[in-house]
């Protein structure tokens, strides 16, 4: 019997109980829609974190002094910037220190106090003014008092649109008190990390300086913006035996986002592994509701297993056609399971904005297609055996 003939006879017993089919498809539509669903909400969510961090941080390597008990930090200074320009890189620094202003409600707001260089956005492309304009390397380089701040601290102070060259009176951490005039303000970072986004006030690094007499001369935290072409994780590397040798072995901490992201990738693989493994669960279940079903059918249509077997049909023909019903009955479950996953993760995109990208890798479906068919396989052994098992002059007399 060939193969279209056992096709053909598997759709007609098929359809031939409609009711039936659709209740058994059942548990295989559902778990096919788990483990696609799941997985490509797996994938769809490691892309959006890395996209966010990309926005966030870019092509970046920070480095910061390590801090241990009884251990004075390493300082961080003009010098090292030079040093770090022998890598292919255009280093940025940074002090850091917090803030309060009276906010627009007459509260207090707790804000992030950075000072940096001058024309930042000409350095750091993620960067993106809103209003205004950045402080210029002059402007830094005196230490006049200008600000940049984000739009939460914008907001928060002054009301959305209403900071641009208005005063802003800071009290700083050890004391010191700023009056700054904002010049510009930048738009919020995008993506996932742009609602956990502080209040933050730029100032020139110098300014700081001059009001925190204690950080003069230092730097809190440079960035390594990476020039494009040149590999990320080589400067990291490369960054790290320049500051071992400068400052001694683990006395500074090198980070880029690259290597978060390459850790992020293996928790979100296993991850992805556990959630298919859940919803793998299902497609057993509709597995034994299959094995059941076509032991039934075996049972109502052993009259017409014995027919076929007497007008020569072999044991093995008689499998085979068995074995077609289980398949066709798994993979046309799978196929509606993908297409249903395919439905909601849309949905999922149009709906969170969190999920920026619709993700249905073919790998996926090709999994789910792929797992589905060999549940039927293995369920319908039992039953195809069965049926190819009974003897032809016994099933005839079957009633």
């Amino acid at each position: 019997m060939r193969f279209l003939d056992n096709f053909k006879i598997a759709l007609e017993a098929l359809f031939a109980h409609p009711t039936r089919t659709l209740l058994s498809l059942l548990g295989v539509i559902i778990g096919v829609f788990a483990v696609t669903t799941l997985i490509s909400l797996g994938e769809m969510a490691t892309y959006g974190i890395q996209h966010s961090l990309e926005q966030v941080a870019g092509r970046s390597v920070y480095i910061q002094p390590q801090f241990k008990p009884g251990v004075d930090p390493v300082r961080f200074d003009a010098d090292l910037l030079k040093v770090l320009r022998v890598l292919p890189v255009q280093p940025i620094p940074y002090v850091l220190s917090s803030a309060t202003a009276e906010d627009r409600h007459g509260r207090l707001a707790k804000l992030d106090l950075v000072g940096t260089v001058g024309d930042l956005q000409a350095l750091d492309a993620s960067v993106e003014l809103a209003r205004g304009r950045f402080f210029g390397s002059r402007e830094a380089d005196q230490g006049l008092p200008v600000a940049v701040l984000n739009a939460k601290a914008e907001e928060a102070l002054f009301g959305d649109g209403e900071g641009l060259g208005r005063e802003l009176r800071l009290s700083a951490s050890g004391g010191a008190r700023l009056r700054v005039v904002v010049t510009g303000v930048v738009l919020p970072a995008g993506g996932f990390f742009g609602g956990f986004e502080s209040g933050r006030v730029t100032v020139p690094y110098k300014l700081l300086w001059e009001h925190q007499p204690w950080k003069r001369g230092r730097f809190d935290m440079i960035e390594l913006k990476v020039e494009p072409g040149v590999n990320l994780m080589e400067v990291e590397k490369r960054a790290r035996r320049l500051l071992e040798l400068r400052y001694g072995k683990d006395r500074v901490s090198v980070q880029s986002v690259q290597a978060f992201q390459q850790a992020l990738s293996g928790i979100t693989v296993g991850l992805q592994a556990l959630l298919g493994g859940i919803g793998a669960l299902s497609l057993l279940v509709g597995g034994i509701g299959i094995m059941n079903i076509m032991l039934v059918s075996v049972t109502e249509r052993t009259r017409e297993i014995g027919l076929r077997k007497a007008l020569g049909a072999t044991s093995a023909q008689v499998r085979a056609q068995f074995l077609m019903e289980a398949v066709l009955l798994t993979v046309t479950g799978g196929l509606i399971g993908v297409v249903l996953a395919a439905a909601v993760l849309y949905g999922v995109v149009l709906a969170v904005p969190f999920f920026e990208a619709f993700i249905l890798s073919p790998l996926t479906i090709a999994l789910a297609l792929g797992v589905s068919a060999s549940v039927g396989l293995f369920f319908g052994v039992w039953p195809a055996a069965q049926a190819a098992r009974l003897d032809p002059i016994e099933a005839l007399r079957y009633e």
